[in-house]
């Protein structure tokens, strides 16, 4: 028996209001960021982060901290950012039923 489409809707929402916070490590300091934007498409969600030009430096990580204060996601990365140019950082998460 498949879940029904309240069901799947509610699972969407439930991941959407999960996420509290963004956080990235930038010359080896741990820094939060608001979540920038959430998009909704289908069965996708999408989390971005975003990073003006007040940012600079060595990046190697960004994750996505959920309600508790835990780690939801964690991506390692590397990337050096100038102050020049803003960053748009995508977490993207596909919620299917099957």
């Amino acid at each position: 028996m498949a879940i029904s489409t309240t069901g799947h809707t509610k699972m969407k929402n439930w991941l959407k209001g999960l996420i509290k916070e963004g956080r990235y490590i930038i010359n080896n300091s741990t820094k939060t960021t608001p979540i920038f934007s959430i998009k909704e498409s289908g069965d996708t969600i999408t989390f971005y982060l975003y990073f003006n030009d007040g940012v600079s430096g060595s990046i190697t990580k960004f994750q996505l901290v959920d309600q508790d204060d835990a780690i939801f996601d964690d991506q390692p990365d590397s990337i050096t950012k100038s102050g020049i140019n803003g960053l748009l950082v995508a977490f993207k998460y596909t919620i299917k039923r099957v």
